[in-house]
């Protein structure tokens, strides 16, 4: 079955924050609840898109525009859907998002402990910018990335 990639709707957000909370947040408060899903959705500035087979949710981003540049909030996809390149074709969704808006630089944070989404970060050309201590919620430490879009 194919992956069809789209703008998010509000009933997404319950799949989204559940799959923000075992995907991303585990070892951490639960922030991004369907509630807050909800609520970055309906804000004109940002952004979701979702990876759908079927009805079923296998990956999904949340970005935030700027006036400078765009921030990748969060990107999740499914254990089970992992280097299918579901991850790569979100990203590029959100990179051609920022170009259309006129803004060409991508930047995001990651967990300093998870290797294996800064060797695909990296893959993808994003490069370390600098390191924050306690950025989740002062249990771990983040790398903070980023992408100059069209060059």
């Amino acid at each position: 079955m194919p992956v069809a990639l789209g703008p998010a709707k509000i009933g997404d957000a319950p799949a989204i924050a559940t799959m923000s909370r075992t995907l991303i947040e585990p070892g951490l408060p639960w922030r991004w609840t369907p509630r807050r899903v909800a609520a970055h959705m309906k804000e004109r500035e940002n952004l979701v898109v979702t990876a759908k087979e079927g009805s079923g949710l296998v990956g999904f981003a949340m970005a935030q525009f700027d006036t400078e540049s765009v921030h990748l909030t969060l990107i999740g996809v499914a254990e089970d859907r992992k280097r299918s390149g579901i991850g790569k074709q979100l990203i590029a969704w959100v990179e051609e998002s920022a170009i259309v808006a006129g803004l060409f630089r991508v930047n995001l944070e990651v967990r300093a402990s998870n290797q294996s989404a800064l060797r695909f970060y990296a893959a993808l050309g994003y490069r370390e910018i600098g390191r924050v201590t306690g950025y989740y919620s002062g249990i771990e430490d983040a790398v903070r990335l980023t992408k100059k879009l069209g060059s």
